[in-house]
């Protein structure tokens, strides 16, 4: 999930959201000054009446976008992108052999076609012959791909990314444990051939492509820059980077040789700073905005001229709470059943939210495929909570509770604080909440070092297996919280292999219901983002996850 949907989820709440793969982090400091981005508050901002006339003014007398956005939490290095902020920039600016059209479907990008042979184990993809990076004439080649993918492999650059999506491609395993010096599975053909050998057969493996890791990159740009290359990226994306001022703003200048079309809008402008996002669009400094809960009504009311721009989008994404199994008092799984029949989540979003938000009944959010409403995380019941935990081996005997989350020190998140007082209210439990600035807490969490956490995941591609085993086999590098599950992973290794999508996908309902009935997670709520677009902007695409969607949009002028 991107900063901007957490921040507008949030409705009071600052937010900033990192990420290792689709999962983000929820950084998290109530609210108190009007100067906050889209909901940096809990009252309407000074000099802000919400739903006052949106009269577009001069903005819409040209062909720049200009929308609001969050900084990169990583270079603009592919191989590096872990959060969803920093991927909105970075499948704007590159590309790769596949892409994510408005439908989420996968597509061609600079691979023309494709076919899979050797039963479902080699892929052959031909390459277009017109694709070129941004600052040069140099054509891309088979051998751009390979070197890109050998170079996320190579364990000198730390990919977080690269096993947790490419680890089905031959050799990239043994490349990033040094234990070889290429990767055996890519082959070059020739210039325009390519050809990727996989482990096993795979239903979302083409999927797994349009992640940022497998993008191309210039290999002369980064071999001449190693360290500052990515202050103006040489990509093969519709945009350009032609401005990064941290704090400030991201300009994206079009790319008017883009083999898929140029875009219609000449630049797209990213504002960093601060200030409520609702009065910046409402003075027309924006195209695209934003609204914070506490504002939503009045924003959507019919009496308010805003009503007709205002767009919510759903995110394909949950938030949620995380127990570390292998520490007690998590070991036990009525310790854990008990802790999650006493979040009262539909209050939580009444009270704090301003029923802006969808409650999560489960992992996979409404808008992924194989989404099914059989599957049911565990109700609120707070006497059946007591109970459970009367019967847990920790009972009267509880040690110390932390819950650990990213921020910055200061009060904690107003969520967490209902959540762990409904813990105490029901369950008589202490819960410590302990902040962790950032890098730190990404560095522990993979070292499994925290009791109880909390964060989320956002998609990567349209794909169940995307949540259910990235988050949850037990060797997945993504599984943080330790759960283990000999019969979960039976399931999801049977998955991998089915090409029967049907088949498929209540592989993973049934797994997922077994991680619920597990209380491996606390799955809270799957975010919706609540916008507001100009008038003048056209084709503006309602899209759930991030995919390269600004070359559609169009300004067209308007008399004010």
């Amino acid at each position: 999930m991107s900063n901007r949907a957490l921040t507008l989820m949030m409705g009071f709440v600052a937010v900033l959201i990192l990420a290792v793969g689709g999962v983000f982090v929820v950084i998290l400091a109530t609210g108190g000054s009007g100067d906050d981005d889209g909901g940096g508050s809990d009252r309407p901002s000074e000099g802000s009446t919400p739903g006052k006339s949106s009269s577009s003014g001069g903005i819409c007398n040209g062909d720049k976008l200009i929308t609001f956005g969050s900084d990169p939490a990583s270079v603009l290095d592919p191989i590096q992108v872990r959060d969803e902020g920093t991927s909105e920039y970075v499948v704007e600016i590159f590309g790769g052999l596949v892409t994510l059209d408005l439908d989420l479907k996968v597509v061609p990008d600079i691979a023309k076609e494709w076919k899979v042979s050797d039963g479902g184990k080699t892929y052959t993809f031909k390459l277009r012959d017109d694709v070129v990076f941004h600052n040069s004439n140099r054509r891309v080649t088979a051998n751009d791909f390979k070197y890109s993918i050998e170079r996320a492999a190579d364990p000198a650059n730390g990919s977080p990314t690269v096993t947790l999506y490419l680890s089905n491609i031959v050799g990239i395993k043994e490349r990033f444990s040094n234990k070889a010096t290429d990767v055996s599975g890519i082959n070059v053909i020739d210039e325009t051939t390519l050809e990727i050998r996989v482990n096993q057969p795979s239903e979302y493996f083409l999927a797994e492509l349009t992640y940022p890791v497998a993008f191309v990159v210039d290999k002369d740009q980064v071999q001449k820059n190693p360290r500052n290359w990515t202050q103006k990226p040489n990509g093969t994306g519709p945009f350009r980077l032609v401005e990064f001022t941290p704090a400030e703003r991201i300009r994206l200048a079009r790319n008017d040789r883009y083999h898929l079309g140029a875009a219609k809008v000449s630049e797209v402008v990213f504002e960093l700073g601060g200030g409520s996002i609702l009065t910046r669009y409402e003075n027309n400094e924006l195209h695209i905005g934003g609204v914070p809960g506490i504002e939503l009504e009045a924003v959507k009311g019919g009496n308010s001229p805003l009503s007709k721009e205002y767009r919510p989008q759903p995110r394909m994404s949950v938030s949620y709470l995380a127990f570390n199994v292998r520490k007690p008092p998590f070991d036990d799984l009525k310790v854990r059943q008990a802790m999650a029949m006493s979040v009262d989540k539909e209050r939580i979003n009444q009270v704090l939210f301003f029923d802006s938000q969808r409650v999560a009944d489960g992992i996979l959010p409404p808008d992924m495929p194989g989404y099914t409403e059989s599957v049911s995380a565990y109700a609120f019941n707070p006497d059946k909570a007591k109970q459970t935990l009367g019967e847990s081996k920790y009972a009267g005997k509880m040690p110390r509770i932390v819950l650990t989350y990213a921020g910055q020190g200061g009060d904690a998140p107003d969520v967490l604080t209902a959540i762990t007082a409904g813990w105490k209210e029901i369950l008589g439990l202490d819960v410590e909440l302990q902040a962790s600035e950032y890098s730190a807490f990404l560095r522990e969490l993979r070292r499994g070092t925290f009791q109880m956490f909390s964060a989320g995941w956002a998609a990567d591609y349209p794909d169940p297996e995307d949540f259910i085993d990235k988050l949850f086999h037990s060797e997945s590098v993504q599984n943080e919280q330790g759960y283990s599950n000999p019969e979960v992973d039976k399931i999801l290794l049977q998955a991998r292999s089915e090409s029967n999508q049907q088949k498929r996908f209540a592989l993973y309902a049934q797994a997922e219901q077994m991680i619920l009935d597990d209380a491996a997670v606390i799955p809270d709520f799957w975010p919706v983002e609540h916008l507001l677009v100009k008038p003048c902007v056209k084709n503006w695409p309602s899209v759930s996850m991030n995919v390269p969607r600004y070359r559609y949009i169009e300004i067209a002028a308007t008399e004010n």
